[in-house]
This record gives C-alpha cells, structure tokens and sequence, in this order.
C-alpha cells in the first residue's frame, strides 16, 4: 500500500484498515491482539510517513477522517484484486526480460505465470500492493529503500556513462539515480533535460547519458571511448514474497550458478 508514493509497512496498512472496519481504536488493537498505545503508534507513523492527518476526534473517541477511510477503502479493492489472481505474477523490465523468461522456461514449462514488463516504479508499486509474486529489478536503491521486504542478489551489471557535455538525457530503464549520485559526489555540473524510451534513440542523441552495460551489448551497441564504466557496478536484485508457489524455482533458476 503507498500513499502519495509513500510505502507503508504491513503493520502500519493494517492498523488503518482494522480501525476503519472496527470503528474503534480500541476494539481495532483488541481485534489485531495489541494493546491501544501499540495502535495508536502504527497510525501516527503512517501520519508523520505522508504529511498529513488521518485521524480525528468522534463521539466514540479517535477514528479515521476521510483521508484515512480513503487509504482504508483503496486497501480493500487491492485485496479483492489480489484474490482474483489465480497464478504467479511475475515482473521485470527490458533489461532484466531475458533473465527472467529463460527462469520461467525452467519453473514454470506450462506457461501459467503473468508476466509484466514495465519500468521500476509501476512493478515496485504493484509488488507493494500485493498484485506481484517476484520482481526483478533494475535500480538496487528501490530494495535498500523498502522498510520491509525480502530480496536477493541475483548477479551485477555496470552502469556506462557517457559524458558529452552538461546536459543529460535520463534513460527509461535501468539504476538512473546512481549514475545522478555519482556525478553529484564527483560534483559534477549537469541538468537533466529530457526522457529517452528507446536506446537507439538514446544513443543519437547529442546528449550525455548513463545505460547498462549488459544492454548495450545485447543491443549490439558500441561502448564509447568517453566512458568509464568500472565505476559504477551495480548489484541486480530480485524482490520475492516467500511461500508463494514457483516462487523458490524462480530464484534458483536466476541465480549465477544455474545460469552457468
């Protein structure tokens, strides 16, 4: 569950949902097996988390105002779209696509897993609210920054930089923000100027630029002479719910030792 991009915690989800269907604080911590205080501090991390009220006082004592009945409601249609899912839901994006096909070849022979292919964001969203199995992803940072979550290493890649003046063209895919955070430690002068979906596009460009190394030579593109991609290695993550059926024979089918 996110609110305004903002992950919560399962306790901190669960504590807004349980006081929206009890109506109280106190019938919600007794429903949950916690005390009033316990609650009550889940609710207001969520308040601090997201800037903002979701609380008021009532006749009954404190409950949801319409922000949090609203976060509680978004709650409920997520589980009923999660109970429709009948298979394994999988997710990566174009540069993890192969990794993640040649791992369903081997787990997953009758072909009944869903397969998503979209950016970091929107398969990390979907994972938080329960839509997701097993994410695979490009950007490490997402992993590092989730307050709870289960994640392996699957292997490395390196992120090329292209430097051909201050102003930059971000790539669609793959662990942009590292490439931002190195030129800012290097204090590096540079403005982001515009987005690039396709690398051949990219590429032309007259732009400077950071893509993964791995990407670029699947694509068939030449490494420029004004790199220096031994800089920026970077870990390959894979985001997983445990117990979740295939979900084990995924990982092990990804990991380096079944892909030598």
């Amino acid at each position: 569950m996110q609110v305004d991009g903002k992950p919560l915690t399962y306790k901190q989800a669960e504590a807004v949902l349980t006081l929206f269907l009890k109506g109280t604080q106190r019938a919600a911590a007794r429903y949950l097996g916690i005390s009033a205080p316990v609650l009550n501090r889940h609710l207001r991390q969520v308040e601090v988390k997201i800037g903002c009220p979701i609380m008021e006082c009532g006749p009954r004592g404190t409950i949801l105002n319409e922000l949090g009945e609203k976060i509680a409601r978004e709650q409920l249609a997520l589980q009923g779209k999660r109970k429709e899912r009948e298979h394994l839901t999988v997710a990566c994006t174009p540069l993890s696509e192969e990794l993640l096909l040649q791992a369903l070849n081997a787990a997953d022979p009758e072909g009944e897993a869903e397969l998503v292919i979209s950016e970091d964001r929107h398969n990390l969203t979907e994972f938080q609210a329960g839509m997701l199995d097993l994410v695979v992803l490009d950007d490490p940072l997402y992993a590092y920054e989730m307050e709870d979550g289960n994640w392996e290493e699957l292997g490395n890649d390196r992120l090329v930089h292209v430097r051909r003046g201050e102003e930059y063209a971000r790539y669609r895919f793959g662990p942009q923000r590292l490439g931002y955070r190195y030129l800012d430690s290097a204090n590096v002068n540079y403005r982001v100027v515009r987005t690039f979906s396709s690398l051949a596009a990219l590429t032309r460009s007259k732009y400077s630029y950071f893509v993964s190394e791995s990407l670029m030579i699947r694509k068939g593109q030449r490494v420029s002479s004004a790199t220096d991609p031994s800089l920026l290695s970077y870990a390959i993550l894979c985001l997983y719910r445990p117990g979740v059926p295939k979900v084990e024979e995924l990982l092990r089918a990804m990991r380096p030792e079944a892909r030598k």
